[in-house]
C-alpha cells in the first residue's frame, strides 16, 4: 500500500468528510457553516433509513469518503476486500460455534492486549452475553460489566446479573437521572451527524452514566453492536424475499390504506399495511432497511429515487451483487454502525475513552458476509447462542429479550418532546419544508391524549424531532 493510501473498513462509526477544497475532517460542521445549505437528500436518507447514506452528509457542498473503499486523499483507488473470508454455513452447529469463539476471542486479544480492566456495555442478551463469556474465557477476569436498569423491577436488569455471576465477572448496574428531552437539548453539539433512533434517550443517559461512573480512567469500552447485522438476518431477507412475489395491486391498495387511515392505528392490520407498502413502493434492499414508510404521508418523496440509487451503489460497490449478501453488508454499514453505534460513541470518546465494536472488525464481518448467501440458520444468531450456551444455562440464551428501549415510552408523551415535535412544521424550521404538517400536528394531538402509535410511526416521528433539534444546534459550542 502506498504511503497516502489508507482504506476506510465498512463497518466506519466515526466518518470521513471533505469539502471543495479537498479538506478532510470526521466531523462536517467543521467543514460548514452557518451559511451551509441542508442536504434535502441527507434529511430524506435520515427520516427513511435512520442514517444519511454516503457519500451525503447534512449540507451541500460536505461529501462523505464511502466506507468500504481504499482512497488515495479523496480520490477513490478500490473496494475493500472483505466478501471473501471463511464461510462456516457448511460446519454443523458446534463447529460454528468454535468458528465464532475462534474470531471474537483474535479481536479480544488484539484489542485489549495487556490491559486487564476491560468494561463491557453489558444488557445480558445474545451480543453482549458471548463477549463476556469469551472475556472470561480469555482470563480477563478484571472485566467490569456495566449494565444500565429501566427502575428497581426491570426484569431484563435482574436476569443480565444473574448471567454475570454465572459466569464469574464483576457487575455494576448504572441508572439514569436525566430527563427524558436532555439528549434533545444539544444534539448537534455532540453527534457528527443526525440519525434516527428514539432508543437515544436511554443509551445516551446509559453513556453519560458509564462516563461518570469511570471518571477519568480512559477505559477499553465493549459494545456488542452489530451483531444482529451479522448473525441475525436470515429470517428477515427470508421475508422479504417472499414479500417480493405479493401482487403489485395487493401492495398498492395496502400501501394507499396505510397512507391515508391506518398508519395512527396500532394491530395486525398495520403492521401487515406497513410491510405491504415497504414493499410495493421501494426497491427491495431500500424495503428491508427503510425505518418507516411513511415517504410522502409525513415527509416529501421527492428525493427517494436518488437516495434509493445511492444506497444501491455505495453497498454493491463493496458487498457484490448478492441480495443476502448486500442486505447483511447494508444492515451492518448503516444501521449498526451509522445509526446504533452512534447513540453512545460520541459521549464515550469525549470521556476519554476507547470504544470496540468487536462484530464491526473484519473477521466478523467477512464470515458474515461470506457465509449468509448460504446459511440457513434454525434462529437468528444460532451459532452466538451455541457457544453462550456453553457457558451458561441455557434458560439464559434461549429466550425472548426486549429491545434496549424504554418500556413505556415516555418520551413521546412528555410536554417538552411534544412541543419540540409541533415546531418542526413551524416555516422557520431548518427542515420542515421536507415535511407534511398535517401528520405531524395529528401526532402532536394523539400524542397529548396518551394514544399509543405503531412502532415505525414513533421512529420516524423521533428521526423527524431528532434532526430538526441537530440543525438547529449543529453549530453550537460543545
Amino acid at each position: 500500500m502506498k504511503l497516502d493510501e489508507y482504506e476506510i473498513p465498512p463497518c466506519d462509526t466515526r466518518g470521513h468528510f471533505f469539502d471543495d477544497s479537498d479538506r478532510i475532517d470526521s466531523a462536517p460542521c467543521r467543514l460548514a457553516n452557518e451559511n451551509s445549505q441542508v442536504d434535502d437528500d441527507a434529511v430524506f436518507s435520515t427520516l427513511q433509513f435512520g442514517a444519511i447514506i454516503p457519500p451525503l452528509s447534512p449540507w451541500k457542498g460536505i461529501h462523505r469518503l464511502l466506507p468500504g473503499f481504499r482512497y488515495q486523499g479523496t480520490k477513490m483507488v478500490c473496494p475493500v476486500d472483505v466478501v471473501k473470508g471463511k464461510n462456516i454455513s457448511m460446519l454443523n452447529a458446534e463447529q460454528q460455534a468454535d468458528e465464532i469463539d475462534h474470531f471474537l476471542d483474535t479481536i479480544l486479544k488484539r484489542h485489549i492486549g495487556e490491559q486487564r480492566d476491560p468494561v463491557l456495555l453489558f444488557s445480558g442478551g445474545v451480543d453482549s452475553g458471548i463477549i463476556a463469556s469469551r472475556l472470561a474465557a480469555l482470563g480477563y477476569r478484571d472485566s467490569l460489566l456495566l449494565n444500565f436498569s429501566f427502575g428497581d423491577d426491570d426484569p431484563e436488569s435482574k436476569l443480565a446479573e444473574a448471567m454475570a455471576n454465572h459466569l464469574g465477572l464483576k457487575f455494576e448496574r448504572v441508572s439514569g437521572s436525566r430527563r427524558p428531552c436532555t439528549c434533545l437539548n444539544d444534539p448537534g453539539a455532540i453527534y457528527p451527524q443526525p440519525f434516527g433512533d428514539h432508543s437515544t434517550v436511554p443509551t445516551s443517559d446509559l453513556a453519560h452514566s458509564v462516563v461518570e461512573r469511570l471518571s477519568n480512567q480512559e477505559r477499553l469500552i465493549l459494545d456488542g453492536t452489530g451483531a444482529d447485522g451479522a448473525f441475525g438476518m436470515t429470517a428477515k431477507i427470508d421475508l422479504w424475499e417472499r414479500m417480493s412475489r405479493i401482487p403489485q395491486i395487493v401492495k398498492t391498495s395496502a400501501a394507499f390504506a396505510y397512507g391515508k387511515m391506518i398508519w395512527h392505528r396500532r394491530g395486525r392490520i398495520e403492521y401487515l399495511a406497513r410491510i405491504l407498502r415497504r414493499s410495493a413502493e421501494m426497491p427491495l434492499l431500500s424495503a428491508v432497511l427503510a425505518q418507516n414508510p411513511l415517504a410522502g404521508t409525513f415527509y416529501k418523496k421527492d428525493n427517494r429515487h436518488s437516495v434509493d440509487d445511492l444506497l444501491e451503489r455505495w453497498i454493491g460497490g463493496w458487498a457484490g451483487d448478492k441480495f443476502a449478501t448486500r442486505v447483511v453488508a447494508a444492515d451492518l454499514a448503516m444501521t449498526c454502525a451509522n445509526t446504533f453505534a452512534q447513540k453512545a460513541q460520541p459521549i464515550l470518546e469525549s470521556g476519554g475513552h476507547k470504544i470496540l465494536y468487536p462484530f464491526f472488525e473484519v473477521e466478523a464481518v467477512s464470515t458474515s458476509l461470506s457465509s449468509i448467501s448460504y446459511w440457513q440458520m434454525d434462529e437468528p444468531k444460532a451459532p452466538l447462542k451455541k457457544s453462550l450456551a456453553r457457558c451458561v444455562p441455557h434458560n439464559m440464551v434461549y429466550r425472548t429479550k426486549s429491545g434496549f428501549v424504554d418500556p413505556s415510552g415516555k418520551v413521546f408523551f412528555d410536554k417538552e418532546f411534544i412541543e419540540h415535535l409541533r415546531s418542526t412544521s413551524e416555516p422557520t424550521g431548518p427542515i420542515a419544508h421536507m415535511l407534511e404538517k398535517k401528520p405531524i400536528l395529528k401526532s402532536c394531538e394523539l400524542l397529548a391524549r396518551n394514544k399509543s402509535l405503531p412502532a415505525q410511526t414513533l421512529n420516524l416521528i423521533w428521526a423527524v424531532v431528532f434532526m430538526d433539534r441537530w440543525y438547529r444546534t449543529a453549530f453550537q459550542q460543545e
